[in-house]
């Protein structure tokens, strides 16, 4: 076999070791402690899908757990956003159509508060025909400021 070959075949195989070792131990820092979803760190990514930037929303989530990006991504995409989400603008829906009473809207605004959810979802199921499913929905994102 000619030298050149070898040569070639020999940096081949390093460089093929070298791509195996970094995909399987990955580029982590040794030093970098991860801070978990706090308070601050939950706010930060809130306002950020709020804002419509989901990629830095991505960004602080693996920042702060050292996610891999795909978990980070789902996480990101299922994340609840306080006051958005299809809750709100059903709840809104069935307000103006007149399947939600002032006297049952005001009610569950006020199981939510008292953090009684489960209450508020069968109170809405029973006052809208809603399914369990579309009434846990709504109520997770009911926002007790909007006046549905």
């Amino acid at each position: 076999m000619h030298p050149v070959v070898k040569l070639v075949l020999i940096v081949a195989v390093v460089m093929a070791i070298a791509v195996l070792y970094g995909r399987i131990f990955g580029r982590r820092d040794r030093e970098q402690r991860y801070v978990g979803l706090t308070d601050a760190v939950r706010s930060k990514i809130s306002h950020e899908i709020s804002a419509g930037h989901k990629i830095n929303a991505v960004k602080i989530y693996r920042e702060a757990t050292g996610a891999p990006l795909p978990d980070a991504k789902r996480a990101i995409d299922s994340w609840f956003v306080p006051g958005q989400g299809p809750g709100v603008r059903d709840a809104a829906a069935a307000w103006t159509e007149g399947r939600l009473t002032a006297e049952a809207r005001n009610r569950i605004s006020e199981l939510v508060t008292a953090g009684r959810r489960e209450d508020a979802m069968a109170l809405y199921a029973e006052a809208t025909g809603a399914s369990d499913s579309e009434a846990q929905a709504i109520i997770r994102s009911w926002d007790t400021t909007q006046n549905y």
